[in-house]
């Protein structure tokens, strides 16, 4: 993990966060989004990659590669989750591709910067 000042509130955001994430793709299906089919694809790609950069900036570069399967096996196991369970739910192989579509970016956002955005925020916060 990168030396940041508030890692442990980094780290209890992130938590928040999956937990969130993790709830809202096993909740009962509430239908929404069957007018607007590509909505969820959205949704899957735009969660996926909020968590995995918020994921990647606690790390060094060394752990990326780590932290991107790890998302991806996250992604895998709601899918296979949402199959066993009887919510309206189902799994959905697109669902997961759309992801790994988050997660990648996530990824070559991540690799582009120089340092954690972590880091930047809490540069800019501190006392001068």
């Amino acid at each position: 993990m990168r030396p940041l000042h508030w890692a442990l509130w980094w780290v209890l955001g992130g938590a928040l966060l999956f937990a969130l994430i993790v709830y809202a793709c096993l909740r009962p299906s509430s239908g929404m989004s069957s007018w607007l089919p590509q909505l969820d694809k959205l949704q899957h790609a735009g969660a996926f990659f909020v968590l995995s950069f918020w994921c990647l900036a606690l790390v060094e570069r060394r752990a990326y590669l780590r932290v991107t399967l790890v998302m991806i096996a996250v992604g895998a196991g709601i899918e296979v989750a949402q199959g066993l369970m009887a919510l309206g739910r189902s799994a959905e192989w697109l669902d997961l591709l759309a992801d790994v579509v988050g997660i990648l970016l996530a990824l070559a956002v991540s690799l582009v910067q120089r340092e954690s955005w972590f880091a930047k925020v809490e540069t800019w916060t501190q006392p001068t």
